[in-house]
């Protein structure tokens, strides 16, 4: 039951992720309101990887989803930050 879980946790903050790259996507250079979307979705993300690390512990960090997940955050959150330097720029 523990495992199943950790799993739906998991899929969860890779789905907030997703969502949050199809946002940065729609708003690539001229919609503000789409990368705020994208990083609320973002932190909607991180909270869930860090309530799965705070419920499974090591279980958790060592999981390849988990570690999956965590990356594409990074990765995303770099990404909403380039599109923000970049409609900041054409602004």
């Amino acid at each position: 039951m523990e495992e199943q879980n950790l799993q739906q946790q998991l899929h969860q903050a890779s789905q907030q992720i997703q969502e949050a790259q199809a946002a940065i996507r729609l708003a690539q250079g001229s919609d503000q309101n789409y990368l705020e979307q994208a990083e609320q979705q973002l932190q909607r993300a991180e909270q869930e990887l860090q309530d799965v690390q705070k419920s499974a512990g090591d279980k958790a960090t060592e999981n390849p989803q988990f570690q999956q997940a965590f990356q594409q955050l990074h990765d995303t959150r770099q990404q909403v930050k380039e599109a923000q330097q970049n409609t900041n720029d054409v602004l």
